[in-house]
């Protein structure tokens, strides 16, 4: 706790990490919200936020995503040769 002007200061910091002060009149009334804030933000950093959730697998793709096309050697000089011999 700290005065500033006569008046007490609550100073915490919320569930993301900010700092926050609020002024009051009594000592008393600062040193009770500054130690309500700080459960709640306790309470808060206790439950997962959702955000790190992993998305669940989807399996495996139906169609590759960049299909090959490719000619196999062996069916073009084969072609080649045959028309060679005739």
């Amino acid at each position: 706790m700290k005065t500033k002007c006569g008046k007490w200061l609550a100073d915490w910091r919320d569930a993301s990490g900010v700092r926050h002060r609020k002024a009051f009149a009594s000592k008393r009334k600062a040193h009770l919200f500054a130690q309500k804030q700080r459960q709640e933000a306790a309470a808060k950093k206790d439950q997962p936020s959702g955000r790190s959730r992993r998305l669940p697998s989807r399996g495996p793709r139906a169609t590759p995503k960049h299909p090959r096309t490719t000619q196999s050697g062996s069916s073009a000089t084969s072609s080649a040769k045959s028309t060679r011999e005739s």
